[in-house]
């Protein structure tokens, strides 16, 4: 299994959505914790995983976004903290992806430092940190996380200023149009490698056969959108999360074997390889 770390700027890699509640089958309320699930039944999180993994994903976010002290305690799991973050890891590994990133979302320095003293253990291959604050924030949260760890981390551009210190920089959840919008926008001021995970639609229509139609329009556009993407320099393509399948497949599809474009901040991205 290549190391992620190597991979930077060289090969183009397809990120599988982070799970939501619309993914999975479940009697659970969308009220409830999410991450326990990987205690409560981690093969229900592995299957909807091996869906992304056979559509071609070649990374995997692990269960873990809301899974620091504050978040849990809301749901009276603080105590089982380590053991779902762990879970979380391993059944990410379990599914047979290339690469492992753990997701952790913003949160206070205490909550960032203890989740990640727990996720560190089971060696994930990186580092989402979700959520977007203004530079002074999200800097600060990005040096707590660097002065443990030397894993590649991923972070939002912040929403004033230049975000420093993370390793590739993420824009997820807008449109395809207002993704590839935000992207050109990262290009002018970033060097890092570049990932991004638009929403691409949801498929409308009275009848199964209209739906499908959708799908396929819906897909159709995901493929244009990927090799934008790829042109304008993004590394990872994602989708946003509880996208179905076929839009990760259609990435794995239209990129296979593609060069990555690398940006040298400046506006002015150029092939690598």
């Amino acid at each position: 299994m290549p190391d992620l770390k190597l991979r930077l700027n060289k090969d183009m890699l397809v990120v599988a959505p982070l799970l939501t509640w619309r993914q999975l089958d479940e009697d659970m309320n969308e009220g409830e914790c999410l991450e326990y699930l990987n205690i409560l039944d981690d093969e229900l999180i592995l299957e909807t995983y091996r869906r992304y993994k056979l559509a071609g994903a070649q990374c995997v976010c692990t269960n873990t976004l809301k899974a620091n002290r504050t978040a849990l305690q809301a749901f009276g799991l603080e105590d089982a903290l380590v053991d779902i973050n762990q879970a979380g890891v391993m059944i990410a590994r379990d599914a047979g992806f290339e690469h492992i990133i753990a997701t952790m979302s913003l949160a206070k320095e205490e909550d960032l430092l203890e989740q990640l003293a727990a996720l560190l253990p089971e060696d994930p291959e990186a580092i989402w940190l979700i959520g977007n604050a203004e530079a002074d924030e999200l800097n600060a949260a990005i040096g707590s996380i660097k002065s443990q760890t030397d894993l590649p981390l991923i972070a939002a551009a912040a929403a004033n200023g230049i975000t420093q210190g993370a390793d590739i920089i993420y824009v997820m959840g807008a449109s395809l149009k207002d993704s590839l919008d935000e992207l050109r926008s990262l290009a002018q001021h970033y060097k890092e490698p570049l990932m991004i995970c638009p929403d691409p639609g949801t498929p409308e229509g009275a009848t199964k056969i209209q739906r499908n139609r959708a799908i396929n329009n819906l897909a159709d556009d995901m493929a244009d959108f990927a090799l934008e993407a790829q042109a304008l320099g993004a590394q990872f393509v994602g989708t946003a999360p509880g996208s179905r399948p076929v839009f990760t497949g259609t990435a794995a599809a239209i990129l296979a074997g593609m060069d990555v474009v690398q940006g040298d901040g400046a506006g002015a991205p150029h092939y690598v390889g």
